[in-house]
């Protein structure tokens, strides 16, 4: 009778993920688990990686680790090797949302090692999309596109629309940073159109985000506050916390652009504050950065330096290569403004090591960071 119980929750477990009503879903598995006996191993198994997954949408990363370290136990006491994968992936995930960049890339390699040996392309297509994010956050940005790459070839092979989806986010994400904005704007545009017809309201979201942002980086920002709205309403519906925080920086960033510097520093706080919470170091980096900003365009030089010192000491502490690139710019438009003369021909030269266009015309405060 209790696993008949479990059974029942997990399918609404099931139901309000798809919906990503995540923080619902995580309720319902969580009931499902404690009604599952011991020996029903497969099912617990299962619980851990769906609990796994709703707590790295909440952004709650640190959790969602553990529970993916929970489902790999089960795995390799009593799964088969492509169970073990997903609790990988999922691991690789979480770890990659704490910064934890070496670690998750071995996990993820071995999880997509795992599922090509077993002829899985669905694995294969989600752990190349993983892989891609991962050397994206570490500013490997050839190596990312070429990851999102292959898993958008995957699930075209497959006809795996939610695959297909999200390989375009990546793709319109890494072409973006990679200062390649119109290709970017075509990658979401594209994404969002399949994520719509499938009803992933997540992935809605996040497309209506990265259509603000190519928008953002090719100045048109009017349209850009438009979908930030569009996506902040839609996160703010299904509760999702880290990709809300890095549509309110986007946001905030456009509000900067256009001299609306009370409405961006709001925007900036309110993200930070999730990032703080959550652990991001990487969006910290770009919360600070944009608070600096805002301090030095109004004449607080020292809070500026403040806060700009502290990004400097997160990134120079973390695998992030881009954002490093994006610390040393405001530093030299920092001594810039204080009256020095200065060069960027070195720090184009780290962006394009990464693989990076940007900056591509005339420096100058406030900074359209992409």
């Amino acid at each position: 009778m209790r696993r008949e119980e479990g059974d029942r929750y997990f399918q609404l477990g099931e139901q309000k993920r798809i919906e990503s009503h995540f923080a619902e879903a995580l309720e319902a598995y969580e009931d499902a688990l404690t009604r599952y006996p011991e020996e029903a191993i497969a099912q617990r198994l299962l619980c851990y990686q769906k609990i796994g997954d709703c707590l790295r949408m909440m952004g709650e990363f640190g959790s969602a680790k553990e529970s993916f370290r929970l489902a790999l136990t089960l795995a390799e006491k009593g799964g088969d090797e492509v169970d073990v994968a997903d609790a990988l992936t999922g691991l690789g995930l979480s770890l990659r949302g704490l910064g934890a960049v070496e670690e998750a890339q071995h996990h993820l390699e071995r999880a997509q090692e795992i599922y090509e040996e077993w002829e899985d392309p669905e694995g294969e297509a989600y752990a190349c999309w993983a892989i891609g994010g991962l050397w994206r956050i570490a500013g490997e940005l050839r190596r990312a596109k070429l990851a999102f790459e292959e898993a958008l070839s995957l699930s075209e092979g497959m006809g795996d629309s939610t695959g297909i989806g999200y390989a375009l986010c990546g793709l319109g994400g890494v072409t973006r940073v990679m200062g390649h904005y119109r290709d970017s704007l075509s990658y979401y545009t594209r994404a969002h159109t399949t994520l719509k017809e499938i009803k992933d309201v997540f992935g809605t979201a996040y497309s209506f985000c990265g259509i603000a942002n190519a928008h953002r980086m090719a100045e048109d920002f009017e349209r850009a506050l438009g979908y930030f709205a569009r996506a902040t309403s839609l996160y703010q519906q299904i509760g999702d916390r880290i990709s809300y925080a890095y549509t309110r920086w986007g946001e905030g960033t456009t509000f900067k652009m256009v001299g609306k510097e009370e409405e961006a520093l709001e925007a900036f706080q309110a993200a930070e504050a999730v990032f703080r919470a959550t652990e991001d170091r990487r969006g910290m980096i770009y919360t600070l950065l944009g608070r600096g900003e805002l301090a030095l365009l109004g004449g607080a030089v020292t809070d500026a330096e403040g806060l700009l010192g502290e990004a400097l000491g997160i990134a120079e502490a973390r695998p992030f290569q881009l954002e490093l690139c994006h610390c040393h710019l405001l530093q030299i438009l920092f001594r810039r403004e204080s009256g020095e003369q200065v060069s960027f021909a070195e720090v184009r030269k780290e962006y394009r090591h990464l693989g990076s266009d940007f900056p591509q015309r005339e420096v100058a405060l406030p900074l359209n960071l992409p």
